[in-house]
């Protein structure tokens, strides 16, 4: 398989966050925004740096139901898993 670049895998990874809490609700995906703002000073797009950010913020929302939405990024993202900047995010959104 090719190798994309660093912007390419960004994009693609900041795309299934979005894609996936839109789908969950137009309020969900706002939420999530506000937490990472108010916590982090951050937004969505440098969530691919630190995807701590983004298991934190999911885990104080959701609690347990966060892993439902891991589980759906991580199946939009399971195609590109062979670009070892995704594979990492996603071993690292995985985590607790």
């Amino acid at each position: 398989m090719n190798k994309i670049d660093d912007n390419a895998c960004k994009t693609i990874v900041v795309f299934a966050i979005e894609y996936t809490l839109l789908k969950t609700s137009k309020s969900i995906l706002e939420k999530v925004q506000t937490e990472l703002r108010q916590e982090f000073n951050c937004d969505i797009s440098e969530c691919y740096e630190h995807p701590e950010y983004l298991g934190k913020v999911l885990n104080d929302l959701f609690g347990v139901s966060q892993y439902e939405i891991i589980s759906d990024v991580n199946r939009y993202l399971n195609e590109f898993s062979y670009q070892e900047q995704i594979a990492e995010f996603l071993d690292k959104i995985k985590q607790p």
